[in-house]
């Protein structure tokens, strides 16, 4: 399923009433190719004049403001922010954000890897789900935030990434997973030693075995591979640009 060329955002469709997420597409930008042309990504090597342009079109369009985002490393770090701290969380390098305001929108940045967004009744939280990340307990580390609150996460969305068909790993991979997630589930072999992997299955999983209800969970149609409107590090050998996949509870004046 492809993104038509005048969407540069698309929204999860059945997120709980006041929280808000949007994935920005490739379409509508300022950057040139290889980047083209709505790039995200600060760190991808893109003219940052261009990507600067990109945000302020991107959170006009959107009406979404003041985007936080990380310096990703593919760790389990998940980093509390408020309005007062925002601007030193800023590219700090950790993959996952955690947030009880109001109207502070918690950016993902991907092009493959899995954002993942969380809604409580009070706090929200954005991740970074690669399999390093995945794989290493972010998710479990963004619950234990949500307790610390006297919250749980009553809402997931998994958004656009790399799909079961797109991403092929080999068994050095496969035997590093982690079994409190079921990986058996999420993989197909394909030939000996050689398996896809279902990232969208395996995030599940670690929603599950975190206590959420496969019913709270939404997971989005798109491939970020496969599906036409997206960058993907994989199927552009590394030098691409970036999707942002933002949560925010909203409280409108």
């Amino acid at each position: 399923m492809d993104i038509s060329k005048t969407k540069s955002y698309i929204t999860a469709e059945n997120a709980p009433i006041g929280i808000e997420i949007k994935t920005s597409t490739r379409y509508g930008g300022f950057s040139s190719a290889p980047y083209n042309s709505l790039n995200m990504g600060y760190f991808t090597g893109d003219d940052i004049t261009a990507v600067i342009k990109n945000y302020y079109y991107y959170q006009n369009i959107t009406k979404t403001y003041n985007i936080v985002t990380l310096n990703q490393i593919h760790c389990n770090t998940v980093l509390e922010v408020n309005k007062e701290n925002a601007a030193d969380i800023m590219f700090s390098k950790a993959d996952g954000l955690f947030t009880y305001e109001n109207n502070l929108p918690l950016g993902v940045i991907t092009a493959d890897c899995l954002p993942v967004m969380l809604a409580g009744n009070k706090c929200i939280s954005s991740l970074h789900c690669g399999w390093r990340s995945l794989n290493a307990g972010i998710i479990d580390n963004a619950f234990k935030l949500f307790k610390k609150y006297d919250d749980m996460p009553v809402y997931a969305y998994i958004g656009a990434g790399i799909c079961e068909q797109c991403y092929e790993v080999r068994d050095d991979l496969v035997n590093q997973l982690n079994p409190a997630y079921n990986p058996a589930s999420a993989l197909t072999e394909k030939v000996q030693g050689q398996y896809l992997l279902n990232m969208k299955k395996l995030a599940s999983n670690a929603l599950i075995y975190n206590g959420l209800s496969i019913d709270n969970i939404e997971i989005s149609k798109y491939s970020s591979c496969c599906s036409k409107g997206f960058y993907s590090y994989r199927l552009e050998n590394g030098k691409t640009g970036r999707m942002v996949t933002t949560i925010q509870r909203a409280v409108r004046q």
